[in-house]
C-alpha cells in the first residue's frame, strides 16, 4: 500500500472517530471507547477489502458483513455513513426514538448491513452458513465477520469455532480484535488459517489480509490489535465503554485532539 494512500485512510479514520464522539455525545448515551479503538480495522474493510458498492448495497456479488460485537455499532454506522451507503443526518438521531440507528442495528433498514448483531455463538453460526451458501457461487462472495477477544474465548465461542473449522468455507474471514495483543487459544483456532495485525496500521492489515488465499482452503481468521481509545488522553488507560456519558467539556476536548492529529497527517 502507497504511503499516501496511508495518509488518506488515516484522515478518514480521524473523520469516523470524530463522528462517533459527535453521535454519542449527542445521543448522551452509548460506547465510545471500543469504536475509537477499531475505527481504522472498519476503514481499511469498507474502504480498501470489501467488494461493494455503496450506492448498490444488495448487488449479489458483493462481500457480506456480519457483526459480533455490540459496542463497535457507533463506529460501524459512522464508517457506513462516510463510505456513502446512507446520509450522515441519521448519525446526529441515534438511538432517538423511530430513527434507523439504533443501540442495536436493524439489518433490514440500514444499507451495507447483512445480518443483525447477535449474541456471538448464534452470529458466527450466521456468518458461517451465509459463506457456506455464497461459496456455491461462481464468483464467491466473501463473509467478514468481527467479534471481540472476550466473546472470542468463551466455552461457547471456542465450541463453534472448533465447529466451522472443519467446514470448506474458504470465504469465511473472521476478524477478532483485542485491545492487548493475544494469547491465541489453541481449541478456537485450530483448523483456522490465522493471522496477526495491527487494528490502526494499515500497511500491516494490508500485508496480513494479502496472505489469505480465500478461493481454496478453510476458513480465516484476522487477529487484530486495537489499542483502548485510540490513545486519547480523555481516556487513560482504562477502558470507558462502561463508564460516564461524555461532558461537553470532554466531548471537545476529544474533538479537538482528533482534529490536531487529522492535521498533522495533512
Amino acid at each position: 500500500m502507497e504511503d499516501k494512500r496511508i495518509e488518506e485512510l488515516k484522515n478518514i479514520s480521524a473523520e469516523v472517530r470524530k463522528d462517533v464522539l459527535r453521535m454519542v455525545g449527542m445521543a448522551r448515551s452509548g460506547p465510545y471507547e471500543t469504536p475509537l479503538a477499531i475505527a481504522s480495522l472498519l476503514v481499511y474493510l469498507y474502504w480498501e477489502k470489501l467488494a461493494l458498492i455503496p450506492s448498490e448495497p444488495r448487488r449479489e456479488d458483493r462481500d457480506r458483513f456480519v457483526l459480533g460485537m455490540p459496542r463497535a455499532v457507533p463506529a460501524l454506522y459512522a464508517a457506513l455513513a462516510r463510505r456513502g451507503f446512507f446520509e450522515r443526518e441519521h448519525l446526529w438521531h441515534y438511538r432517538r426514538l423511530g430513527a434507523m440507528l439504533q443501540a442495536l442495528p436493524d439489518f433490514r433498514r440500514i444499507p451495507g448491513l447483512d445480518a443483525p448483531c447477535l449474541t456471538v455463538q448464534p452470529s458466527l453460526a450466521t456468518a458461517a452458513a451465509l459463506a457456506e451458501g455464497l461459496a456455491r457461487r461462481s464468483f464467491r462472495p466473501r463473509v467478514v465477520f468481527l467479534v471481540s477477544e472476550r466473546a472470542f474465548r468463551s466455552e461457547e465461542f471456542a465450541e463453534e469455532a472448533a465447529r466451522v473449522a472443519g467446514e470448506p468455507i474458504p470465504n469465511l474471514f473472521m476478524i477478532v480484535a483485542s485491545k492487548d495483543g493475544f494469547e491465541l487459544p489453541r481449541r478456537a483456532c485450530s483448523g483456522w488459517d490465522c493471522r496477526e495485525a495491527a487494528a490502526d496500521d494499515f500497511a500491516s492489515l494490508e500485508s496480513a489480509c494479502a496472505s489469505f488465499d480465500f478461493s481454496s482452503g478453510g476458513p480465516k481468521a484476522l487477529f487484530a490489535a486495537a489499542r483502548g481509545g485510540s490513545g486519547l488522553s480523555l481516556f487513560g488507560e482504562e477502558p470507558a465503554d462502561g463508564g460516564h456519558s461524555l461532558s461537553l467539556g470532554e466531548l471537545d476536548q476529544a474533538l479537538e485532539e482528533l482534529e490536531v492529529r487529522s492535521n498533522e497527517h495533512k
